[in-house]
């Protein structure tokens, strides 16, 4: 299961768009106060309620946008 989460990350993290230029994803990063508000915090799912089955229940983009917030 952590395999599988892992390689949905990295899908997630590598579809960004590449337009033309090399980028590292921690290039012109944010403060990390700034990339999920505290209401969105609390109403994410505990890390051990997210299972495989739920995210393959999910669309990619609804996956890939709840791991990157976890």
């Amino acid at each position: 299961t952590l395999c599988v989460m892992a390689c949905l990350m990295a899908v997630a993290l590598g579809t960004n768009g590449h337009k033309g230029k090399s980028s590292n994803s921690l290039n012109n990063i944010d403060d990390p106060s700034n990339w999920v508000s505290t209401s969105e915090i609390e109403q994410l799912p505990m890390l051990k309620e997210v299972t495989l089955r739920r995210l393959e229940d999910m669309s990619a983009d609804e996956g890939a946008t709840l791991l990157d917030k976890l």
